[in-house]
């Protein structure tokens, strides 16, 4: 019986000319991502073998190899095993409508805390806050601000779990201690200590289900009933429902170039100031040393407390991260939080907190009284991950993809007028904002961009009201494919040429 052939093949395709200056490889990866854009090949046709290429199109064959790279990496190809390369499942121009898997979706869109009680806000975070209207969801340019589970090494996790497994004996099984398993709680001492610069002892680690719940338990511990807690402006949303569940208060404290401006914060009375300094939540401003310090400075002078938020530093993509402000701590007043689900998966829901001795106690009392330390078997799984270099691994591997998603966003914004000054927070994290002139109104742009089917806050949205911030836009792109970040900037691209004063050469001075 003859095998019927595939009614369509990259081999079948006309050349398209080569454009001025252009490369072979460039070339290749524009033939065939250009017939995937068309529909002139659809999803699920055969692509020929790179050799087969190499020798239709007159190139060689690691060239052709490397663009077969390029259009992997970006969704438009995929290898089936025994039946070679094709065109991915959906193409680009559908990609804008992918939603997380069903299995994911509670995870992904919010949901009750380990208390039980609703989630304080609309998103899923552990991370930056959005509005009330606006929910953080996978795979929807550009609030898609969580990790990409699609590239999550579940092979590695699942190894860890059958090793967790096979470890598991009695002496676990009746562990009650609130903090967590001494094994996690070292193991996490020993992740920050090689990547925050960061030097603890697991007496002094609780392992909690995210920065909400570690946000929950200081609260309560560290701020006195009627007491004020500083916070960002514009900061996480989701912190100051929580406060005033608590009964206590929250004040705004505004930014600056070098991030929560502690000659404001010294003016009034507050217990405790909440920052995210490695990549401020939403402005992405990284909290310079000179600033560090003065912070430190106030907290010792006050006898106050920083919580500080480390929510998204495992992804830093210029250079080594500055350690973390705990780490210049030398008044123990500093609480340091920190979340496996944003390094990870959301569903995970293993977070931490670092606090100082004089806390702890009152920590684990408030602990033991709502509750219990988190499953012993994923605590297990998570040390074994850790130790085995498979998160380390994994870290290496996001940054590459997230930074390619990155960089892919940038070009696009830039060739419609942009320059690097108008990006603030690329070094880090999974969003970064697009500064826009002060003469444009962001909640227009906004809702242009979503007539487009490109969902965007504006800046101003996270603002408390000490003193408003420029207009500009909050581009989240981690859980996005490279083609879904490159369909979606050329929108926004679109959107913003028409929503820039036309006379201004640079959307911003």
């Amino acid at each position: 019986m003859s095998r019927r052939p595939s009614s369509r093949s990259a081999v079948d395709l006309a050349a398209l000319p080569a454009l001025d200056g252009e490369g072979k490889q460039q070339w290749i990866y524009r033939q065939l991502a250009t017939a995937i854009d068309s529909r002139r090949l659809k999803p699920g046709d055969a692509v020929p073998s790179t050799r087969a290429l190499a020798e239709r199109w007159e190139v060689s064959r690691g060239i052709v190899e490397l663009a077969f790279e390029r259009l992997s990496r970006e969704g438009y190809l995929t290898a089936v095993v025994g039946r070679g390369t094709r065109v991915g499942p959906a193409p680009p121009q559908r990609f804008l409508q992918a939603q997380p898997p069903d299995a994911l979706s509670d995870s992904l869109r919010g949901h009750d805390d380990a208390q039980g009680r609703p989630a304080v806000d609309a998103s899923s975070r552990d991370g930056p806050p959005i509005s009330a209207s606006t929910r953080v969801c996978a795979g929807q340019p550009f609030i898609a601000r969580l990790p990409d589970v699609q590239a999550f090494d579940a092979r590695a996790w699942r190894m860890c779990i059958a090793r967790a497994s096979r470890a598991l004996g009695p002496a676990h099984l009746g562990d009650s201690d609130p903090r967590g398993l001494t094994v996690l709680r070292e193991a996490i001492c020993e992740h920050l200590a090689f990547s925050r610069g960061l030097r603890c002892a697991p007496q002094d680690v609780m392992v909690v289900t995210g920065i909400r719940h570690a946000v929950d338990l200081c609260v309560q511990v560290a701020v006195g009933e009627g007491g004020t807690v500083a916070l960002e402006d514009p900061g996480y949303a989701g912190a100051e429902p929580i406060i005033h569940l608590h009964r206590r208060k929250a004040v705004g404290i505004p930014l600056d170039a070098q991030g929560l401006d502690v000659s404001v914060l010294q003016q009034v009375n507050v217990a405790m100031a909440y920052v995210t300094p490695a990549h401020q939540a939403p402005s992405g401003v990284l909290m310079s040393p000179a600033r560090r310090l003065e912070l430190l400075a106030w907290a010792d002078a006050t006898n106050s407390w920083i919580l500080e938020d480390d929510y998204d530093s495992d992804f830093s993509y210029e250079r080594a991260p500055l350690p973390a402000l705990k780490s210049q701590d030398i008044s123990d007043r500093v609480i340091f939080c920190g979340s496996f689900n944003k390094t990870l998966f959301p569903g995970l829901r293993i977070g931490y907190v670092v606090a100082p001795a004089r806390l702890m106690p009152q920590l684990l009392a408030v602990r033991s009284a709502t509750g219990r330390s988190n499953s012993v078997l994923d605590q297990l799984v998570l040390t074994e991950f850790i130790r085995s270099g498979a998160l380390l691994r994994q870290l290496k591997t996001a940054r590459v993809t997230y930074k390619a998603r990155r960089d892919l966003i940038v070009r696009e914004l830039k060739a419609c007028g942009f320059d690097s000054d108008n990006f603030q927070g690329l070094h880090a994290g999974f969003h970064f904002v697009l500064r826009l002139p002060p003469t444009v109104r962001e909640d227009v742009v906004v809702a242009l961009a979503s007539e487009a089917g490109v969902e965007l806050q504006g800046l101003r949205s996270f603002w408390r009201g000490t003193a408003a911030p420029s207009p500009g836009l909050v581009i989240g792109y981690t859980a996005l494919t490279h083609a879904q970040a490159k369909w979606s900037a050329r929108q926004l691209a679109i959107v913003l040429k028409s929503a820039l004063p036309a006379h201004s050469p640079r959307p911003f001075e």
